[in-house]
């Protein structure tokens, strides 16, 4: 392994969790959501916790002088809470939702160990510093220097606040468990994002067929209902079946049967994108176009005919407009292909299926 493979390998790993910027784009939505239900449930039981420690604050005289720290740390976590119900809506605050579920606890172990007991070794403060950060899922270095500064934070305030030993001591454990988690979270993080990376492969294998690279008939059935909600105005199913295809595969081998498929494919992901076209069947497909003029669309039809039509090939295309709100998908598609069936009919009508 040369240096500049060994390079890549750390910059991958600090910056992606052991993958790469083309990867970790894909599962970052993914990554998002888990941050974003984490965060909530992690600030929500902070908010019990701490409101308990203040209640018990009344009765025992050991949690009395921290009172302003469990106050501070209630109306913190009520804060975080709302920002993370608002990520929903605002992706750009999942991450500020993180940060602040990850500052109220160590911002807490922080208060206690410095502020209220400085008299005393640290022990909060280092667990919430191995615990909090294997919680979340993020970019290795965005989150290590998170740590850091929050290692510097409470080294400094150790350094106003405690004497001695105990001053010596919680530096030393602060360095010692900083240095431990900085690892241990960058380690659990990349084996979260490969874990997430591998289950997103596996989805898009689900949904993906393989000779042509179009959505399968398995991502064709999952999305169908969702259709009515995705245009504003118009939608058109085009359906199309080919041509000639076990003709060609019994004369001149699978393989070419094959190509011509591969090459239509990539006509119809040329014209109708890779979102919304699917190959449904062994020698058909079926593309959606969403808020386009009827105009275009045959435009875009006869455009396909005339490629296909380039390498002697053939393939009967049925279509259904409909610009009306919440069309009835079944019927939609169920027009299309019947206009489909009548194109074949009449190219069947002046080719025998046997010249082929």
């Amino acid at each position: 392994m040369n240096v500049t493979s060994i390079l890549a390998e750390i910059k991958n790993l600090v910056l992606y969790g052991g993958t790469d910027g083309v990867h970790y784009q894909k599962i970052q939505r993914k990554i998002e959501n888990s941050n974003r239900i984490t965060a909530l449930l992690f600030s929500i039981v902070a908010s019990i916790l701490i409101t308990a420690m203040l209640c018990l604050s009344y009765f025992q005289e050991g949690f009395a002088g921290s009172k302003p720290v469990y106050i501070w740390g209630i109306i913190f976590s009520i804060i975080q809470i709302f920002v993370a119900v608002m990520s929903k809506k605002f992706s750009a605050l999942t991450y500020v939702s993180v940060y602040l579920a990850i500052s109220v606890f160590l911002l807490y172990g922080i208060a206690i160990a410095t502020l209220t007991r400085p008299d005393e070794q640290t022990v909060t403060f280092m667990v919430m510093l191995i615990f909090v950060p294997l919680i979340f899922v993020d970019r290795p270095i965005r989150m290590a220097l998170s740590l850091i500064a929050y290692i510097a934070l409470f080294i400094v305030l150790a350094m106003h606040t405690k004497t001695g030993s105990v001053l010596s001591v919680d530096v030393t454990d602060a360095i010692i468990f900083g240095l431990l988690s900085l690892v241990s979270e960058t380690v659990v993080n990349r084996v979260k994002i490969r874990g997430y990376v591998l289950e997103n492969q596996l989805h898009l294998m689900s949904e993906t067929d393989q000779l042509t690279g179009l959505n399968n008939r398995n991502c064709y059935e999952w999305r169908l209902d969702a259709y009515p909600s995705l245009y504003k105005q118009s939608i058109c199913c085009i359906y199309m079946d080919v041509n000639g295809l076990h003709e060609l595969n019994n004369t001149a081998g699978h393989k070419a049967g094959d190509e011509m498929l591969q090459y239509i494919a990539g006509i119809v992901i040329h014209k109708f994108g890779t979102t919304d076209s699917y190959r449904v069947g062994g020698d058909e497909f079926v593309a959606f176009s969403l808020d386009m003029s009827e105009t275009d669309i045959l435009d875009k039809i006869r455009d396909v005919q005339e490629q296909i039509g380039a390498k002697q090939y053939h393939a009967a295309i049925g279509y259904a407009y409909a610009d009306t709100p919440m069309v009835d998908m079944n019927k939609l598609i169920i027009q299309a292909e019947t206009q489909m069936y009548k194109d074949k009919s009449e190219y069947y009508k002046k080719h025998d299926r046997r010249s082929r």
